[in-house]
């Protein structure tokens, strides 16, 4: 890691917003809101501003902070750009669950007890997760012409790399969603769209529907801190400023896998689940691909495949609650 830039640059805390730097240099410091609900918290920040103009990307993480290839992927790859050959802007938000992170909660902030992946575009009337999303809204995505945000196996999910966008927007603003995933360079590229129980209030859809293109990349699993996931998603972020036109080079070629039906199976009752699956493999429509158990040993009940699609994401931990996720299929 070349950190030489970094240590030319000023430190400057910011309130609100974020103030860019003169051209062709780099600032960091914390980042401090104003509503009365984050007043005790506090979120580093990195800009980077190129020596030429171009566009502006929101790079962010720690949405879920046990997600740790993600994070220090978002460190290395803001630490590592160099301002004389960037055109445009990078803003670096690494931690945006900040009370999530030393107490390693899984998923939720401890505040509330919300995920703040469906809390966006949030709301300042809300409480703390929402107040939160719609502080970092406002302040790093909304001013951007792109977002990237940063996602990996949480705690208790194993999970093979992939890209979600979230075809919300304007056609213009989806299609380049699109092409900002295929670029990004993940095995698996998913079009995540509204559905009746599907997930909602992701960064990626609250960003299109503001006519920001932006993904969720995701790489990593069951909350360990692992090089090749970091790298790749390194290397990932790297690919997206070479697509932007903010970094010279090739964009490497990539033919991801492209995902149109994404189902998140949950567990049909209470007590261990025992996956008869890995990711990354295909099933079939009606397969069998795992069961729950109690603590007698007995089976409770089968979790079949409700359609043809490859697993992109397995719950590593046994224990599971009723309704509790399990999985997740993507279909070609």
């Amino acid at each position: 890691m070349d950190g030489t830039a970094s240590r030319r640059w000023e430190t400057v805390d910011a309130l609100d917003r974020i103030e860019l730097p003169p051209p062709g240099s780099g600032r960091r410091g914390t980042l401090r809101f104003s509503h009365p609900t984050l007043a005790e918290w506090s979120w580093p920040y990195t800009v980077v501003r190129g020596a030429a103009d171009g566009p502006r990307l929101a790079l962010i993480s720690g949405v879920h902070p046990a997600e740790y290839p993600a994070i220090e992927a978002n460190i290395r790859a803001s630490r590592d750009i160099d301002p004389a050959r960037l055109r445009g802007v990078v803003v670096s938000l690494p931690l945006v669950d900040a009370p999530a992170f030393l107490p390693r909660t899984p998923f939720v902030c401890p505040i509330d007890g919300k995920n703040p992946n469906r809390c966006f575009p949030g709301d300042p009337n809300g409480t703390f997760t929402d107040v939160l999303a719609d502080a970092v809204f406002r302040a790093v995505v909304v001013p951007s012409d792109a977002l990237i945000d940063l996602h990996g196996g949480d705690l208790v999910e194993a999970l093979v790399p992939f890209t979600i966008y979230s075809p919300v927007g304007e056609p213009s603003v989806n299609e380049s969603a699109a092409a900002l995933g295929r670029a990004f360079g993940l095995p698996y590229l998913v079009a995540s769209r509204p559905a009746p129980g599907g997930i909602g209030g992701t960064t990626c859809q609250a960003a299109a529907a503001a006519g920001v293109p932006g993904i969720i990349a995701e790489a990593g699993s069951s909350g360990l801190l692992t090089e090749p996931e970091t790298r790749l998603l390194v290397e990932g972020v790297n690919n997206a400023l070479r697509h932007l036109g903010m970094l010279d080079g090739a964009v490497p070629e990539a033919n991801p896998i492209e995902i149109d039906r994404f189902t998140w199976l949950t567990s049909p009752a209470e007590g261990m689940w025992y996956p008869a699956v890995a990711v990354g493999e295909a099933v079939r429509e009606g397969q069998t691909i795992g069961r729950v158990g109690d603590l007698f040993g007995d089976t409770l009940a089968e979790v079949t495949a409700p359609h043809d699609g490859d697993v992109l994401f397995i719950t590593s931990s046994p224990a599971t609650r009723a309704d509790g996720l399990v999985l997740a299929i993507g279909a070609r």
